[in-house]
């Protein structure tokens, strides 16, 4: 016999009580339908539970916040033009937005930037 917080001992008589409510209130042609949304629910809750322990809380909530709040973006990157870049700009290597050469992250994806080393 399970014991509940408060509420005491569950034994047989009282299950078979609690069904005959539930299937009172719900109906007997409704019964399959209540089991497998409490089901499904279920799934989805361990679903969910499991992708959280998975990714850092970090990387979720940060492209949560970039996906609600950014314009839709062209998906290919952007090419650096074809003239020569000045010796004070750099380009991303993952937008290609112009940064200043002494940009440590870009100004427009905020990636780190990638320096040539001499």
């Amino acid at each position: 016999m399970a014991l509940l917080a408060g509420i005491g001992p569950l034994g047989p008589l009282e299950l078979g009580l609690i069904l005959l409510i539930v299937i009172l209130v719900f109906g007997v042609g409704r019964l399959p339908e209540v089991g497998g949304a409490i089901g499904k629910g279920i799934r989805e809750f361990r679903h969910a539970t499991k992708d959280e322990e998975r990714a850092p809380s970090g990387d979720v909530a940060a492209t949560t916040m970039a996906s609600a709040s950014a314009p839709a973006a062209p998906e290919a990157p952007v090419a650096p033009p074809a003239a020569a870049p000045s010796t004070e700009t750099i380009f991303c290597s993952e937008c290609g937005a112009r940064n200043l050469r002494s940009a440590k992250f870009c100004a427009e994806c905020g990636k780190p930037i990638a320096t040539a080393v001499s």
